[in-house]
C-alpha cells in the first residue's frame, strides 16, 4: 500500500501545544490504517513543514522590592511641602526600560502603549522618569498643607507600587497579587504632616529689666494620626528676624533666642524669660515662631513677624559698699567762723537699665545727697540727735549746719557737687557707674570724736545717704555704708575786745570806787568778749603782766612799788555782779606766771552767722605806794580751753 503525502502549510498563530497534538492525531491515523507489513513495505519519503509561533511580551519583575527612600510614617511624617520619594528596581526580560508607577489603590495601570502608564483609579501619586532594566527607578510627589484647603493628600495616604515597561505594542505593568507596598521603615502608608496653625501673639508687659516676661501664642495642630498621638506645638522667641529650620532654632542660636518653651502642649503654646540685666528701658522687637513636635514650621501671617515687648525703667539703687566718705577719714575742720571745704564723698550706683541709655547720653543724671551726724536711733529730735529717717534729702526744712546737710537746699546754702566717673561705666552691657563728690561743713558741725576732753556726742558719727536720680526722673532708696566717719572737735575762737580800759583811779583806790555797786554795776565797765568760731564750748585760761608807764612787753615793767602796779591787783570774774573784794578773796587774781582758769561758759556756737558769746569782767586795785602818775599799760593774755560739754 502507498500514501500520498501532501505537504501541509500551516499558518496563523500557533503554540507549541497545538503543533504537538497535530503530530499525536497523525500518527494515530497512520498506525490504524497501515499494517506492520505493508509499513515494512513502503518506500520512505520527506518533506518540511513550517511553525510559527508568537510569543507575548511580559512585564517587567521587581528584583528590588519599592520602597520609600526616607521614612514617611506616624513618628517620621513628610512635612508638607517635601517630597515623598520612592525608588525600586526592575528587570525587564526583553531588556526593555520601565516607569515606576505609586498608585493609591491596587488595581493594575492602565497601559499607553509604550508612552507613560497611568494608574488605573484613584490618585496617582508619582511615576518614575523612563528608566534601564536593572537599573534605580525614582518616583516623587511634593505633599501639600491640608490647612485652609482640600487637596489629594490626607494624614494617612495608602500607596501601591506598579512597573511597567515602554512595549510600544503590548504594554505590560506588574501586577497586584501581591501589589508592592515597601519593606522595612519605608511601608505604605506616607504620613503628611501638615503645619501648625498660629493665631495669635502677646506678652504680659511692660516688664522689669530683672522680671519675668511671658510670652503667649494661640496656637494649635489638628493632625491625629489614628491610632497615633495628635501633634503638639511649641514657641521659639528671637531677638531678630530669622529661623533656622533645620536645627528649630533662631538663626544666632542661644544668643539669639529670647524665651523658648521647655515642652510641647498641644496647644497654645507659651514661652517665659527670665531676664538678666541690663536692659535698657525701651520697646524691643521680638520675632516667634511655631513649630510641632516633628519640626514643622506654623503657617500664618504671625510667624517670623515683627512684635514688641516693653522693658520698664527702674529707679537706680546705690551699692552701699562703695558709699565713702572723706575717704573713711575724720574730717577736720580748718575755717574759723568759716566753711572748711574739700570733704568727699564717693559712691557707685546700680541701674538695671543700664548705665547709659539708647541714646548714649548717663542713663543716672543727678543724686540727692544726705552728710549728718548719726546717733544710730533714728529719734531726732527727741533726744537732740540725727537720725538717718529724719535728716532726709527731700525735705529742705531738715537742713541744719550743725548736724544734717542736704542736697534739697540751694547750693547757696550748701555747694555740694559730683563729678561722673568717667570710667566707671563701661557701656550698655554694664549696670553701674560713679559719682566723685565734694562739700563743705561749717564751723558749728558737731564734733564726735572722743577725745580726752569730753564732746557731747562722743558715740556719734557722722555719715552720708544717697539716692540716684535717673533720666526718667526715678529716684531710688537711700543707701549708706555701714561705718561712718568722725567730726573732730575744732577748738577756736576768737576775743572781741583788744582793750580792757579801767579808766581813772588814785592810788589806794579799786574799781569798786570808781563803778559803785560792783564790778558789773554801771556803765562803762571793764570786760572781754570772746567768741566761739569752732565747733566746741568754751572757757577761758587768763594771765597777766604788770602795768607801768613804760610797758614793752612781758616783764619790761621795773621792780617798783612806787611806779608798777603787780599782776595780782588785777582780777577777773564771769560774774558781773561780783565786786572787787570778793574776787580778789576768791582767788581770781591775775598771774604773770601762772595760767587761771574761768568758767565762762560759752556754748558751742550753733548759727553760722551769730557765734556763741562769753564775757570776762574785769577789775584792778591802784597800790597806795604808787607815786608815779601818768597812763599805765600792760598785756593780759587769754587762752581758750575746751569747756564741760554739759555746758554746751
Amino acid at each position: 500500500m502507498s500514501y500520498n503525502i501532501q505537504h501541509l502549510s500551516t499558518a496563523g498563530r500557533a503554540t507549541i501545544f497545538t503543533v504537538l497534538l497535530a503530530v499525536a492525531c497523525f500518527a494515530a491515523v497512520f498506525f490504524l490504517n497501515v499494517g506492520s507489513q505493508e509499513f515494512k513495505q513502503a518506500v520512505a519519503q520527506s518533506d518540511t513543514a513550517s511553525t510559527s509561533v508568537t510569543v507575548v511580551n511580559l512585564p517587567p519583575v521587581i528584583t528590588y522590592d519599592a520602597r520609600e527612600a526616607l521614612e514617611s510614617s506616624t513618628s517620621s511624617p513628610t512635612n508638607s511641602g517635601d517630597q515623598v520619594v520612592w525608588e525600586a528596581i526592575a528587570v525587564d526580560g526583553a531588556g526593555e526600560d520601565y516607569w515606576l508607577l505609586i498608585c493609591d489603590t491596587n488595581a493594575t495601570p492602565t497601559p499607553a502603549g509604550g508612552s507613560e502608564p497611568t494608574c488605573a483609579s484613584g490618585v496617582q501619586w508619582a511615576v518614575s522618569d523612563l528608566t534601564s532594566s536593572g537599573a534605580t527607578a525614582t518616583a516623587a510627589t511634593t505633599t501639600v498643607d491640608r490647612n485652609g484647603a482640600a487637596n489629594l493628600f490626607n494624614e494617612s495616604n495608602d500607596w501601591y507600587a506598579f512597573v511597567c515597561d515602554d512595549n510600544t505594542d503590548t504594554q505590560r505593568c506588574s501586577g497586584t497579587n501581591p501589589a508592592q507596598q515597601g519593606v522595612g521603615t519605608g511601608t505604605s502608608p506616607f504620613y503628611v504632616n501638615s503645619r501648625p496653625l498660629f493665631t495669635a501673639f502677646s506678652n504680659d508687659g511692660p516688664v522689669d529689666p530683672d522680671g519675668t516676661l511671658t510670652f503667649y501664642s494661640t496656637s494649635t495642630d489638628d493632625d491625629v494620626v489614628p491610632g497615633g498621638f495628635e501633634d503638639t506645638v511649641r514657641i521659639i522667641v528671637c531677638a531678630t528676624a530669622g529661623f533656622d529650620t533645620v536645627t528649630d532654632e533662631c538663626d544666632g542660636g542661644n544668643l539669639d533666642t529670647l524665651a523658648s518653651s521647655t515642652v510641647f502642649v498641644s496647644d497654645d503654646a507659651s514661652a517665659q524669660w527670665t531676664l538678666t540685666p541690663p536692659w535698657m528701658d525701651t520697646t524691643y522687637n521680638a520675632y516667634p515662631y511655631v513649630i510641632d513636635n516633628h519640626g514643622h514650621e506654623a503657617v500664618g501671617a504671625l510667624q517670623g513677624s515683627t512684635t514688641q515687648y516693653v522693658i520698664n525703667n527702674v529707679a537706680p539703687t546705690i551699692d552701699e559698699s562703695t558709699v565713702s566718705l572723706n575717704g573713711g577719714l575724720d574730717m577736720v575742720l580748718t575755717q574759723e567762723a568759716g566753711e572748711t571745704t574739700g570733704f568727699t564723698l564717693d559712691f557707685t550706683y546700680v541701674d538695671n537699665n543700664s548705665c547709659t541709655t539708647t541714646l548714649n547720653t548717663p542713663e543716672v543724671v543727678g543724686y540727692e545727697v544726705s552728710v549728718y551726724r548719726d546717733d544710730g536711733l533714728n529719734n531726732y529730735p527727741a533726744d537732740g540727735n540725727t537720725g538717718s529717717t529724719t535728716c532726709r534729702v527731700d525735705q529742705a526744712g531738715d537742713y541744719d549746719p550743725n548736724d544734717c546737710y542736704t542736697t534739697a537746699v540751694a547750693t547757696t546754702t550748701w555747694n555740694f557737687s559730683c563729678t561722673a566717673s568717667s570710667t566707671a561705666c563701661g557701656g550698655d552691657t554694664d549696670t553701674t557707674g560713679a559719682f566723685e563728690c565734694t562739700f563743705p561743713l561749717w564751723f558749728v558741725a558737731d564734733p564726735t570724736d572722743a577725745t580726752t576732753t569730753a564732746v557731747q556726742y562722743p558715740l556719734n558719727d557722722w555719715k552720708a545717704q544717697i539716692r540716684a536720680i535717673d533720666d526718667d526722673n526715678a529716684t531710688g532708696t537711700l543707701g549708706e555704708a555701714d561705718s561712718g566717719v568722725e567730726v573732730n572737735s575744732f577748738l577756736a575762737f576768737a576775743l572781741n575786745t583788744i582793750l580792757i580800759p579801767y579808766g581813772s583811779l588814785a592810788p589806794g583806790e579799786d574799781t569798786d570806787d570808781n563803778w559803785p555797786g560792783g564790778l558789773g554795776v554801771g556803765g562803762n565797765q571793764a570786760s572781754t568778749t570772746i567768741q566761739a568760731t569752732g565747733n566746741v564750748g568754751l572757757d577761758e585760761r587768763v594771765s597777766g603782766d604788770a602795768m607801768c608807764t613804760t610797758y614793752s612787753g612781758p616783764a619790761s615793767c621795773p621792780n617798783s612799788t612806787t611806779s608798777t602796779i603787780a599782776d595780782f591787783n588785777q582780777v577777773f570774774t564771769p560774774t558781773s555782779t561780783v565786786d572787787y573784794a570778793t574776787a580778789s578773796s576768791s582767788g581770781n587774781q591775775l598771774s604773770s606766771t601762772t595760767d587761771q582758769e574761768v568758767e565762762v561758759n560759752n556754748p558751742k556756737s550753733t548759727s553760722t552767722s551769730s557765734p556763741a558769746t562769753s564775757t570776762t569782767y574785769w577789775g584792778i586795785l591802784i597800790p597806795d605806794t604808787i607815786s608815779l602818775s601818768g597812763d599805765y599799760t600792760g598785756q593780759n593774755t587769754i587762752i581758750a580751753i575746751v569747756g564741760e560739754s554739759a555746758d554746751w
